[in-house]
């Protein structure tokens, strides 16, 4: 049933409650009924009708609330929409991305919030001749005309749980649809929307921004969304885990080894995961200032590979830094270790042999399928036991880069080395192995100087029992 806008003045009546809904802005094609949940979507000839209904709104934390308003780089704005999402492979570890209204100029952009980085995107109206949906794979260069090279750096699937407000699009909850993140170099991102098929694919362009350029009414700052739950109870064993960041999706009990996700701000149960053969020799929760920066131990992997029949194995420990960090890695192998922090995406030249970042060529080492044995902890991800990626690592000045790729994302990150005494930061002492700056040479000198000492006294010894005693020979009892 169409019901006509009144005078066009963005005002309606949603055709399924009779209450009065609002399209906020020139550009809304729909809007949320405050009372029904109707999506209510506008025609270009001046009628509305509702097309599906919306979920209730998730406990989801907000990055900006829902029509506040604010400044952004001197120019006002309102919040006037937001979409909560998650990933179709992945439900119940939703997302939330808000709709920014600039009303001088009439334009709108999306905002989102990931792992210590703030995302900015608006539709390109007139993009460029846009690839095919299924033409793309993760780390292919993309030409996106005007606004440049772009790299694949993930291939998924989503869909719309919930939603509020005027948007400039039509939504379908629960309907399922892809889309490619691209990353280009200095922060650049973009996502080419591939909706369901029915409609030509949507570009958005933007870049990750500085929160310190935007100040909410009041003067307030723009903050990361604070979790819901600062710990939360094993559904196992009743143990208290402390949950350190609204990103948090998995956690595994230190204590039973139960894996459980992170749901409305309680633990649901998975089940038992195989308790790691060692103990992590940072302690889960252990915090401390490294390298200048206040960081958390929340999460502990031991991930391996095979290489000509022999299995090597290491172990990651996940370092929180807060909402303005995020997340980072120390790696122990073999007693040396190493600090990883990631790479944007588009910064990254590869050419498969080699990367150059920052002007730096960086070579091809090593490449090989990791996969996870064991976890305990707190993760932004869903981690699964057995999950594999393609791991590479490129050397050069500095440190080495590393590249993890599956067949829907990729992921880059450098690494440097890490002095054992820098570990005391997180209130433990060097590991005896690990003493000095160079111990795992060391260790295989001292090694080295023990088999020689050992094989020249078999040689004195040798000498000794040639000399032509009668009771050593062949019928001695050497050895016996």
């Amino acid at each position: 049933m169409m019901r006509s806008v009144v005078n066009l003045d963005r005002q309606a009546t949603c055709p399924s409650c009779g209450a009065g809904v609002i399209f906020k802005f020139a550009g809304a094609r729909s809007v949320v009924c405050e009372y029904c949940k109707s999506v209510v979507v506008r025609s270009d000839k001046g009628g509305v009708e509702a097309q599906g209904r919306m979920a209730d709104l998730l406990e989801v934390p907000s990055t900006m609330p829902y029509g506040s308003e604010g400044k952004w780089s001197g120019e006002w704005f309102e919040v006037t929409g937001r979409v909560q999402m998650d990933r179709a492979g992945a439900p119940g570890a939703p997302w939330e991305e808000m709709l920014i209204w600039f009303p001088r100029e009439d334009r709108t952009t999306w905002v989102a919030y990931a792992q210590g980085r703030w995302y900015a995107t608006t539709e390109d109206k007139n993009p460029p001749p846009l690839p095919p949906q299924g033409s793309l794979n993760v780390g292919q260069q993309v030409d996106l005309g005007q606004h440049g090279l772009f790299v694949v750096q993930e291939i998924g699937q989503r869909r719309v749980v919930s939603g509020q407000g005027s948007l400039p699009n039509v939504p379908k909850p629960g309907v399922v649809t892809h889309y490619i993140d691209v990353s280009g170099p200095q922060g650049a991102f973009g996502t080419i929307d591939y909706g369901d098929g029915t409609e030509p694919p949507a570009l958005y362009v933007g870049r990750i921004f500085d929160p310190n350029t935007v100040e909410l009414e009041g003067g307030m700052p723009l903050e990361a969304p604070e979790a819901k739950v600062t710990s939360a109870e094993c559904p196992n064993c009743g143990a208290s885990l402390p949950i350190a960041s609204s990103s948090a999706q998995r956690v595994v009990c230190q204590y039973c080894g139960t894996a459980s996700d992170i749901t409305s701000g309680t633990l649901s149960a998975l089940g038992p995961a195989p308790r790691p053969p060692i103990e992590p020799y940072l302690p889960m929760g252990a915090r401390g200032n490294f390298r200048g920066t206040d960081y958390v131990v929340t999460g502990f992997v031991i991930r391996s590979c095979v290489v000509e029949g022999i299995t090597y194995s290491w172990r990651e420990y996940l370092l929180f830094g807060g909402d303005k960090v995020g997340y980072r890695w120390l790696m122990e192998e073999d007693g040396n270790w190493q600090f990883i922090e990631p790479i944007e995406t588009g910064n990254v030249m590869d050419s498969g042999n080699g990367v150059m970042l920052g002007g730096n060529q960086y070579t091809w080492k090593q490449q090989v399928m990791a996969s996870v044995d064991y976890v305990i902890g707190e993760f932004y991800w869903r981690v699964e036991i057995g999950e594999m990626v393609e791991a590479t690592e490129f050397v050069g000045p500095g440190g080495k880069v590393s590249r993890e790729k599956t067949p829907t994302e990729v992921n880059y990150s450098f690494g440097t080395p890490v002095d054992p005494s820098e570990l005391q930061a997180f209130g433990v002492a060097p590991p005896p192995t690990m003493m000095g700056s160079s111990s795992g040479g060391s260790s295989s000198t001292m090694i080295i100087i023990i088999v020689i000492i050992i094989i020249c006294c078999l040689i004195l010894a040798m000498s000794d029992c040639s000399g032509g005693s009668s009771t050593y020979g062949g019928g001695s009892t050497w050895g016996k």
